[in-house]
């Protein structure tokens, strides 16, 4: 048999798949090339213009600010602080290009604006991890991210980064771009930019930080969260010393310089754009602002808002109010004695240990109110409670910081300790405040409970109070808003009760009416033959009036006791009698008390005219009541309260404040709402309720040019003070949102006046030596008290309308003819 030989190799057939592999390769690596580059062609075509940027300007936050440029809100998603390149400091802008770019100012093509090897280096980290780990973004990417790109880690989004830095690289310089880095780069807690930073982690201008301090803030953009140096300060040092190393390493600093900063601590803490200390009137502001100019505008734009609120008396009328309404919520300075509601709750378990540790219980609001603090009891016993307050210290309370308490149902006043605390109880604690009386002299005034702090006397139990009030403060002559607060606490309750309460003001409303009567030329014009002075005298008898209805109006007195003799026109406005009040007002006229009542700008829809005009039956805003006062304090000329100075934009432009409410107007009444002698006279009178009526308790300011009235509604629903110096006027109201009674015994000179008192104590400060001004319209003559004429001799001496004097009496029986005829007329 014969063996076959064998095929050469050369012979053999090769396999056909390899060819067909290797053009598929070939087809469809061209193919992939060819898709990339489309789409990476598509991409460059579709990206946006970066011109613009040029001329970018950040969205800024709405910032409001105090009349001494203090800030008092800022509001915004973003809170931004643009800075020209010029005003960062060098070696902060270095501090970032080293932290994040260290080859920022490089030639290199491999460097700027991309990073190739950083590109590189980030991808093995990422195959390493099987994960997006590491970034590698250039100062420039990250200036395209930032404007125009999502955070999100994906390879479309990292191309469309690099063709967007060379975009930029293409149209902005180097440093435009490190300026728009600067100002948009998120740093925390809420900042953006450098500024903002600076702000929000040191309290300081960028132009104000240490080296150490700026080290650190360029070592947040890696990971703000991460390397915040307020929650993680330890991490932020690392961080800090990593950035000072590589100043070093680039020559930005020396050695000396860098070791002297790594010494230095991390001291980090976080400061609010603002501590607003005046919500309610920031508040009427951002919702004019959105009302007139809509949210976007409002909120984005770097509005600047310039008020006219002093932060001094704004801090006093906050923790004036706060005071006098915890004080009526204790029975510290009223008649009525008040039960204790109890502890806020009764912690237990899990809650009680973590309050104890600090921890916010639940049960409160998100801030404490006003000025009282949070404790917990942690034991108690017949002479004294140890508290932990707020988690932080320990404070004791003895039986004379519970001494107020008197407990349910009886009402019966606590006589130890723990019958008022118990271990667990969740309460409110205040610093100590001592109720003094103040204004001897008056019988029934002089008790008026005037409170002080008493240093280093520690705290006392406290209650958040159920009634409210409002406090409203002018500059007299401006109308400048010095001070406004509508409630006792922004934070519990948004109402703003100084602008939008209507209630009667009582008593506080008899000024008006009695300027009516003072005015004697206005009174003869109107077609009356007798007019009135300070000294005419009104009968104090029981009165009464027939209504349309078919009824009797019948006033009373707030003592229910009448006068056995007529009272002059001054001590019935000084003592706060109703019915001589009520006399004097049929004497000129319901209609023409209700029009010269309108010239203090109380809208004539409000004033009504009936009999108990007089005694404040209208309902009345604290704003209107203050700008009325504020006639008789300035001289006789209505001002325009205002709140807003000016607004500007971001780029310096003025708004207009023309339909603005409460926006300040250049023009200035040309004429007196009453004139000037009249103002005096009103203010002469006001002048006694204090120095021996009603108001005697603001004796304890020792100033001699004070002048006010008080103001108690039926059923005591209101409580009232308004009170004047040269400059200042303000008024203080008291009372339930529900307008349930305040308690027998309430009254305005018992709830509103120690509010007033402690207000003006800080809203005077400044003013000293100020005199109300005599007009040359007015003369001072002797007169006789017990006929209210004119006298030849005496001690007595009372202002009048020069031209408009009372006769002058004679001696005897003539003497007293002449009297009971003028009273028949007037009667």
């Amino acid at each position: 048999m014969s063996t076959p030989e064998p095929t050469p190799p050369s012979s053999r057939p090769r396999p056909r798949w390899r060819f067909w592999v290797l053009l598929a390769l070939v087809v469809g690596g061209f193919n992939t090339l060819l898709g990339i580059g489309a789409w990476t062609w598509w991409t460059w075509d579709h990206l946006p213009a970066v011109r613009a940027l040029e001329d970018w300007h950040p969205e800024q936050p709405l910032r409001i600010y105090a009349a001494n440029g203090r800030l008092l809100q800022a509001i915004g998603p973003q809170i931004r602080f643009a800075l020209p390149l010029a005003k960062i400091p060098k070696d902060l802008q270095a501090a970032f290009i080293a932290a994040e770019n260290g080859r920022f100012y490089s030639h290199d093509p491999l460097y700027y604006p991309v990073s190739y090897p950083g590109i590189l280096r980030a991808a093995f980290v990422d195959i390493i991890h099987l994960a997006p780990v590491q970034g590698a973004s250039t100062i420039t990417e990250q200036v395209a991210r930032n404007f125009y790109l999502s955070p999100k880690k994906t390879i479309a989004r990292k191309v469309a980064e690099i063709l967007l830095a060379y975009k930029l690289a293409d149209h902005l310089t180097r440093a435009q771009i490190l300026d728009l880095y600067l100002n948009k780069i998120y740093l925390g807690q809420g900042a953006y930019g450098v500024e903002a930073a600076a702000r929000t982690y040191y309290g300081k201008d960028v132009s104000q930080l240490t080296l150490a301090q700026m080290a650190t803030l360029a070592g947040l953009p890696a990971a703000p969260s991460y390397f915040n140096p307020v929650k993680n300060p330890q991490l932020a040092r690392e961080r800090r010393d990593y950035v000072l190393h590589r100043m070093f390493a680039d020559h930005d600093i020396t050695h000396h310089a860098m070791v002297l900063a790594e010494a230095q601590p991390i001291r980090a803490r976080y400061h609010a754009p603002a501590n607003n200390i005046a919500p309610y009137a920031t508040e009427w502001i951002r919702k004019w602002l959105v009302k007139r100019f809509g949210a976007n505008f409002t909120y984005r734009r770097g509005l600047r808002v310039y008020t006219t609120i002093s932060p001094r008396d704004q801090r006093a009328a906050d923790h004036s109010l706060a005071v006098g309404l915890e004080n009526y919520a204790m029975g510290l300075d009223s008649l009525d004695p008040k039960v204790w509601r109890g502890p806020i709750a009764r912690l237990k378990g899990a809650a009680l240990k973590a309050a104890l540790a600090g921890g916010r219980p639940s049960v409160l609001p998100d801030r404490d109110p006003a000025n009282l603090r949070w404790g917990v009891v942690v034991q108690s016993s017949p002479g004294e409670a140890r508290i932990r307050l707020e988690g932080h210290r320990s404070v004791i309370l003895d039986r004379t910081d519970v001494a107020w308490v008197r407990l349910p149902p009886q009402g019966l006043q606590a006589s130890a300790v723990n019958q008022v605390l118990k271990p667990g109880d969740l309460i409110w604690l205040r610093h100590y405040v001592a109720a003094t009386n103040a204004g001897a002299g008056n019988r029934v005034w002089g008790a008026t409970a005037v409170w002080q702090r008493v240093a280093n006397a520690g705290w006392q139990l406290a209650a958040v109070p159920k009634v409210q009030g409002a406090l409203v403060s002018l500059d007299a002559h401006t109308g400048a808003i010095l001070a406004l607060n509508g409630g006792f606490s922004y934070k519990l309750s948004h109402f703003d009760r100084a602008l939008y309460a209507y209630r009667q003001p009582g008593s506080g409303f008899k000024p008006f009416v009695y300027a009516a009567a003072m005015d004697a030329p206005a009174l003869k014009a109107a077609g009356h033959r007798h007019y009135l002075t300070p000294v005419s005298l009104i009968k104090d008898t029981p009165l009464s009036v027939p209504l349309p209805d078919g009824s009797d109006y019948r006033p009373t007195n707030y003592s229910n006791t009448f006068s056995r003799t007529p009272i002059a026109v001054w001590q019935d406005l000084a003592d706060s009698h109703n019915v001589p009040s009520v006399r004097l007002l049929l004497h000129i006229g319901i209609p023409y008390a209700a029009a010269y009542v309108h010239r203090f700008g109380f809208p004539v829809q409000q004033i009504p005219q009936v009999p108990s005009m007089v005694l404040g039956s209208g309902d009345y805003t604290p704003m209107q009541i203050v700008r009325g006062y504020a006639t008789f304090a300035n001289g006789g000329y209505r001002p325009r309260p205002y709140l807003v100075s000016r607004i500007q934009t971001a780029s310096g432009e003025h708004i207009s404040l023309r339909d603005c409410a409460l926006g300040y107007k250049p023009e200035t009444p040309s004429t007196p709402a009453i004139p000037s002698g009249v103002a005096f006279l009103m203010t002469r009178m006001m002048e006694r309720v204090i120095h021996q009526g009603t108001g005697v308790a603001a004796q304890i300011l020792h100033r001699r040019a004070l002048a006010g009235k008080t103001g108690t509604t039926n059923g005591e629903t209101n409580a009232w003070f308004t009170g004047y110096s040269p400059r200042v006027v303000t008024t203080v109201w008291v009372g339930y949102d529900d307008n349930h009674s305040l308690g027998r015994w309430a009254a305005g000179a018992r709830e509103a006046l120690p509010i007033w008192i402690h207000y003006m104590k800080a809203a005077l400060q400044d003013e000293r030596g100020l005199r109300f001004t005599k007009p040359t319209t007015v003369v001072r003559r002797r007169y006789n008290p017990k006929t209210g004429l004119l006298a030849h001799s005496g001690p007595y001496k009372a202002y009048f309308l020069k031209g408009y004097l009372p006769p002058r009496g004679g001696s005897g029986l003539g003497a007293i003819k002449h009297f009971f005829h003028k009273l028949a007329n007037f009667l």
